[in-house]
């Protein structure tokens, strides 16, 4: 693309990471995130591509064989501190699939919210699915199931309607993706970064 790419430095997209680690697109985001804020990389996005910088570059290059075992190690406790980071990260979101199961299968507080919101149980799911959505969208965990109950309900009050409105099933996708499922929040997010020329978006299901 006429710019020069200095050691340490590589052009690649959101897109591209998300199909050559076979992972969605928002975990690529949450990872980057992190490798940013513990001075692992740093990046610079256009709208063509993301250019990543790895910091402290030539901390990792070995120039003398003496040191290469130092290095090494230094490496492997690298790589380990950003696997360890990742698995964390997997496992604070998977706190919150486990609240929404909770939540769709406790009948005594769904009652109570319905009652108190004057929706339907049906209406009531769908809420949870757009306000679990909004979380992920947000990287937003929750550490117990009473936090994640306490901040629906607040959330609900101001929320409603759209948020039974906008729970319907969208299908879509672009060129090197396959085919995608969600709420229209997660639609829209993905259409504002590849609803661009190349990338062929399409919209196969537009909601219900």
């Amino acid at each position: 693309m006429g710019r020069a790419v200095a050691k340490g430095e590589y052009i690649t997209s959101l897109n591209r990471i998300s199909v050559d680690l076979n992972i969605p697109i928002r975990k690529v985001r949450t990872a980057i995130k992190r490798l940013k804020q513990t001075g692992e990389i740093d990046t610079q996005t256009t709208n063509k591509y993301t250019k990543v910088t790895i910091c402290n570059y030539d901390s990792y290059q070995v120039e003398e064989r003496k040191t290469k075992k130092k290095t090494t190690r230094k490496r492997q406790t690298s790589v380990k501190q950003v696997t360890e980071l990742n698995k964390n990260i997997i496992k604070q979101e998977n706190k919150n699939n486990i609240f929404l199961s909770d939540c769709l299968n406790s009948a005594t507080w769904a009652e109570v919210v319905c009652m108190q919101n004057s929706i339907s149980k049906e209406s009531l799911g769908k809420a949870l699915d757009t306000f679990h959505n909004h979380l992920i969208m947000t990287d937003e965990i929750k550490n117990s199931i009473k936090d994640y109950k306490s901040h629906f309900v607040n959330w609900l009050k101001y929320n409603k309607v759209d948020a039974i409105k906008n729970s319907g099933s969208y299908k879509w996708k672009w060129k090197g993706q396959s085919t995608k499922s969600g709420t229209k929040t997660e639609l829209e997010k993905d259409k504002k970064f590849y609803d661009q020329p190349g990338f062929d978006f399409k919209i196969i299901q537009n909601g219900h």
